[in-house]
């Protein structure tokens, strides 16, 4: 059973919680807005799988030396309304011509961060551009690895530590 007893060594991704097959984790949110994992300890089976996918008890090493690629799209509208060099709507356009499915960030009715999902191009306007905060997930993991495992094209843009999370689970 995963047990976060100092806040470094949580990095918040929800795979915990994702993974959990009796929903005994739930991600609260602390004083700053910063979402940690709580176990109800009643529905909690000791399964383990919560400990087997946090990327933070299981940091990953290579052998590989990481490659670095810079993009930058090459259209000056998509650009200025974009951050890191505006690659997010071309791939986002890519995936959808391919019948794929879009998660990205935007927001809710009450303008909190959020995680979405879309099949629609109109949609991927307000997943442009970071958030600087972090996101709630929700059931955002789930529903990729649903459609991975159709065999769904799926673009997920995130945190480094929330594509960890995705990545394990």
């Amino acid at each position: 059973m995963i047990s976060i007893t100092e806040k470094k060594n949580c990095c918040g991704c929800t795979a915990c919680a994702s993974i959990c097959p009796k929903n005994a984790i739930e991600m609260i949110e602390d004083n700053e807005g910063f979402l940690y994992p709580q176990v109800n300890k009643e529905k909690c089976v000791n399964c383990g799988l919560c400990d087997k996918v946090c990327p933070i008890l299981n940091k990953k090493t290579s052998e590989i030396e990481p490659k670095a690629y810079a993009m930058r799209v090459k259209d000056d509208v998509v650009l200025k309304r974009s951050t890191s060099g505006g690659f997010f709507t071309p791939l986002a356009k890519y995936v959808l011509s391919k019948n794929g499915v879009v998660f990205g960030v935007g927001y809710d009715e009450n303008l909190k961060v959020i995680h979405k999902e879309t099949k629609n191009l109109d949609n991927i306007n307000e997943m442009i551009g970071s958030k600087y905060v972090q996101s709630y997930l929700g059931q955002s993991f789930k529903k990729v690895k649903d459609y991975l495992v159709k065999g769904t094209l799926v673009l997920f843009s995130g945190t480094p530590c929330q594509i960890a999370g995705l990545k394990i689970i």
